[in-house]
């Protein structure tokens, strides 16, 4: 799956080759989010015109992605019990700036234990381990924007 830095590269990149004259656009589809990054040239602003289905409109959508690719991000996928985050918000590893992160990989985390921070509407949400075992991933970098039920880390009890 694409990290939030990569898909803004992505469209930092299309911007650029736009403003050239090119007409480059892509599609990129993976579970239920369906991205198009392009297409429209006569936009306002001229730069990059970026939407995301819902997820009935995927369904009629053409498959861009490979069945090798999809194969490829299911091996990929650690096991164990995946936290997501409860909220919609920005994702933060630590109470503040300069502090260090609640937990890394390696950690030892007991249910109830703050393992991380979401922000939203400026009120920061402590968000607890709902099991006890062991973070294997991080999945989710540090001042990223999440979504309810994008996940955070991976536990393995």
């Amino acid at each position: 799956m694409l990290t939030h830095e990569q898909v803004d590269a992505l469209i930092r990149y299309i911007a650029e080759e736009r403003r050239g004259g090119s007409d480059l656009s892509v599609e990129y589809q993976v579970g239920g989010l369906y991205l198009r990054v392009g297409g429209d040239r006569g936009g306002a602003s001229g730069g990059p015109r970026v939407e995301r289905a819902a997820p009935a409109a995927i369904a009629d959508s053409p498959q861009p992605v490979a069945a090798e690719e999809a194969a490829a991000e299911e091996e990929t996928t650690p096991e164990g019990h995946v936290l997501t985050s409860p909220i919609v918000g920005t994702f933060y590893v630590a109470p503040g700036p300069d502090a260090p992160p609640y937990v890394e990989v390696g950690s030892q985390v007991e249910k109830g234990q703050v393992v991380c921070i979401v922000e939203a509407m400026k009120l920061m949400n402590e968000i607890e381990a709902d099991v006890s075992g062991v973070i294997t991933s991080v999945m989710s970098a540090n001042g990223d924007p999440v979504e309810f039920g994008a996940p955070l880390f991976v536990i393995q009890t």
